[in-house]
């Protein structure tokens, strides 16, 4: 299937970005993520596994190209295997700063949070009965975010989103545990 370039033009400013994914002799185009995508992908594979992970971030991304990546195993399971790279972010770069706090920089945009307590982690728990993926990080920075540049506030911007969660999934597990059976 033959997609123009005035088409893939159209799909950039409609969606931001665009990804081609060639599998043998068939096509798909995908439409950048957003963090809705992820979550909904991330709640499939809870359910049904990683199969269900890549036909939720096929069926949601997909903009054009051919069916037969979806619909066709031959050219779905190779598909689904490459979607590990819309993972490919900044990472962020985690520095001590005053009064227990530490700042947070992803590109050029940072926050400072203060020191993760167990209530913190708690209250974000809490908050996030339905266990809906993403949604106890997002609870937990709200919570512990003492200032942020305004990139921050876009809670569907994964290029922010997923190297942020990481960087508090690391300020979280400074020690190293083990667990040694006697």
């Amino acid at each position: 299937m033959e997609i123009s370039q005035e088409q893939i033009q159209e799909w950039k400013e409609q969606y931001g970005g665009v990804y081609k994914l060639p599998v043998d002799d068939k096509v798909a185009y995908l439409r950048q993520p957003e963090m809705t995508d992820f979550k909904r992908a991330f709640a499939a594979m809870n359910k049904g596994g990683d199969i269900a992970f890549g036909e939720e971030m096929i069926n949601s991304l997909m903009i054009g190209g051919d069916p037969e990546i979806k619909n066709d195993i031959d050219y779905f399971n190779p598909a689904r295997k490459r979607l590990v790279e819309l993972f490919e972010y900044d990472d962020a770069e985690v520095t001590d700063a005053k009064s227990n706090k530490t700042q947070i920089k992803i590109g050029d945009q940072k926050c400072l949070v203060r020191m993760i307590t167990r209530d913190d982690l708690k209250t974000a728990e809490r908050k996030n009965p339905a266990g809906k993926p993403f949604v106890t990080q997002e609870k937990l920075f709200d919570a512990i975010c003492v200032e942020k540049d305004e990139a921050f506030n876009d809670k569907n911007n994964p290029a922010i989103r997923m190297p942020l969660y990481k960087a508090i999934e690391e300020l979280q597990n400074k020690k190293v545990a083990w667990l040694e059976k006697l």
